[in-house]
């Protein structure tokens, strides 16, 4: 049986995997990209009741890999399919979502106005440290540590909590991608409005919807908040992901109507692949953390 020092020795074999990383320096990475995954380790359930069968050697593990790798594909082919099953509840909560979105197009002036009239040095620094938590390279990096971390320390918990938030983050990554070269709306340091367009234009100043950095970062913290599911932790991390979003529109990268699309397609996103895999596909029946769009923009709710 593990011993109680699993979390301290997760968090070490974590900061080792980055340090030999040939992705990310780790003098540039620095401890402020490891609060999310933090936070994952020391919420985990007990370790007794999460420990895998891998002491048996190399065809353990590469079965439990393998079992991982299929649940990832299985997970985003039951997403890709998902509105061919949705019913008139899941239609009514896209066009919800269309229609916040139309709504926060009325306001992408007005919320550039205030970013634009509210700089100064300080919230400069505050942009450059939550915009981390949106970067699609820092998070896969986080979700392959912990994954990793999951396999040596035997957490069955941890390991599938990574293969969750890879996957999601994974999708919602592409989606966003191939919407902001279909859509091609222009950013807003191009000074040319929120309604000019040049689809399949492939410029970077014509990629501002969606949002990728938000999409990344409320996609992982669906995951995180609904399997950790803990009210404090639930509400730390979508406060980080929400300013990783404003963080956006105050370098005017993006529209403030790009930013709530973005936060509301991943973080359902998150949260289904997570109702998914716990077998649980009535979400109003569970506990938790949740966005719901309204007319007006984006509610914040907590079922109990």
């Amino acid at each position: 049986m593990l011993k109680v020092q699993n979390c301290e020795t997760s968090i070490q074999l974590i900061y080792h995997f980055l340090t030999f990383s040939p992705i990310i320096n780790p003098v540039e990475f620095s401890m402020r990209n490891m609060i999310p995954l933090a936070l994952l380790l020391l919420s985990a359930p007990p370790v007794a009741a999460q420990e895998d069968s891998l002491a048996g050697g190399s065809t353990q593990w590469q079965a439990v890999v393998g079992g991982d790798a299929k649940t990832a594909v299985r997970g985003a082919v039951y997403l890709l399919g998902a509105p061919c099953r949705w019913d008139g509840r899941e239609w009514g909560y896209a066009g919800l979502t269309a229609l916040a979105t139309g709504g926060a197009v009325l306001l992408d002036d007005e919320v550039f106005s205030v970013m634009l009239h509210n700089r100064s040095a300080t919230l400069d620094r505050v942009s450059d440290v939550v915009v981390q938590y949106g970067d699609g390279i820092v998070l896969g990096v986080l979700c392959l540590g912990a994954y990793g971390t999951g396999l040596v320390v035997k957490d069955s918990w941890l390991r599938e909590t990574a293969v969750l938030s890879g996957t999601a983050l994974l999708l919602t990554s592409l989606s966003t991608q191939v919407l902001k070269i279909a859509v091609g709306r222009a950013r807003p340091y191009m000074g040319l409005g929120n309604t000019v367009f040049r689809p399949f234009g492939l410029e970077e100043g014509y990629e501002s919807f969606p949002s990728g950095h938000t999409a990344a970062a409320f996609s992982v913290t669906a995951v995180l908040a609904a399997r950790i599911d803990r009210p404090w932790v639930s509400v730390g991390l979508y406060t980080l992901a929400t300013l990783t979003g404003l963080s956006r529109i105050y370098t005017e990268d993006h529209w403030f109507s790009d930013v709530l699309f973005s936060a509301i397609f991943s973080a359902s996103l998150g949260r289904s692949l997570v109702l998914w895999y716990e077998g649980t596909t009535e979400e109003h029946n569970r506990a938790g953390l949740s966005f719901l769009p309204t007319p007006h923009g984006m509610t914040l709710m907590y079922r109990f």
